[in-house]
């Protein structure tokens, strides 16, 4: 058996090890430093700012959740005209691309009459039955990019 091989396999699973673990630190820090960057960014009505050669810019994801019951997101989208989101059920991901879409044409006309679309503009744009039914919650993340 060659020692040395050995020896160097050792070596590199403590550094990998030793990373995965400052990998989790970072993670944890970059968490923290969200919660209270991203209200900051909202309040001051910013997109993105660039620091030290990256850009960093506020990422926004919606996500659709019933507001009570399951059933009750069922009924109205097949009392409304969004029955083909229902089957036995109703599928989360494709209404929820539909929200989005919603949602994608709301923001610009917010942005071009200077004001911020929030989560009751976009359940005011379903219809009533459905609007009632679900929760939208905008999930904002930050990410960055090389400047």
């Amino acid at each position: 058996m060659n020692i040395e091989q050995l020896r160097e396999f050792v070596a590199l699973e403590t550094r990998k090890k030793e990373i995965d673990a400052e990998k989790k630190r970072i993670a944890a820090r970059l968490d923290e430093l969200e919660e209270v960057l991203i209200p900051q960014f909202l309040e001051n009505g910013m997109q993105r700012a660039t620091v030290d050669g990256r850009t960093v810019y506020i990422r926004r994801d919606i996500r659709v959740r019933p507001a009570g019951d399951r059933q009750a997101v069922v009924d109205a989208l097949k009392a409304s005209d969004l029955e083909a989101y229902v089957k036995e059920n109703y599928n989360d991901r494709s209404f929820e691309a539909y929200v989005r879409e919603i949602a994608k044409d709301l923001q610009e006309q917010a942005e071009s009459e200077d004001r911020i679309l929030d989560e009751q503009g976009v359940i005011a744009a379903l219809p009533e039955s459905v609007g009632s039914a679900v929760k939208v919650l905008f999930i904002h993340t930050l990410s960055s990019q090389k400047a």
